[in-house]
C-alpha cells in the first residue's frame, strides 16, 4: 500500500476556501480509505474559521502519485 505524503483540508468558510496542511495524518492510503473521522475540527490559518476535518473537505496524495478526496491535486 502506498504511503501518504500530503494531507490537506479545505476551509469550509465560503469566503475563504484555503487549502492547508492537516494536523491528522495517515500512514498509507488504505488507512485513509478505512478511517472514520467524527467531530474533529481545526482552525484555518488564513481566516481563523473552525473547519471540520472530514473526508468531504480533505485531499490526500501518496508517494506513488495517487490521490484521494475532493478537489484533488
Amino acid at each position: 500500500m502506498s504511503k501518504t505524503n500530503s494531507v490537506e483540508i479545505k476551509c469550509t468558510n465560503p469566503k475563504c476556501g484555503e487549502w492547508f496542511r492537516s494536523p491528522i495524518g495517515f500512514g498509507d492510503m488504505g488507512s485513509f480509505d478505512t478511517f472514520m473521522l467524527l467531530g474533529n475540527t481545526v482552525q484555518c490559518p488564513k481566516c481563523n474559521t473552525m473547519t471540520g476535518c472530514n473526508k468531504e473537505n480533505m485531499r490526500v496524495k501518496s508517494d506513488d502519485g495517487g490521490f484521494r478526496g475532493n478537489d484533488t491535486f
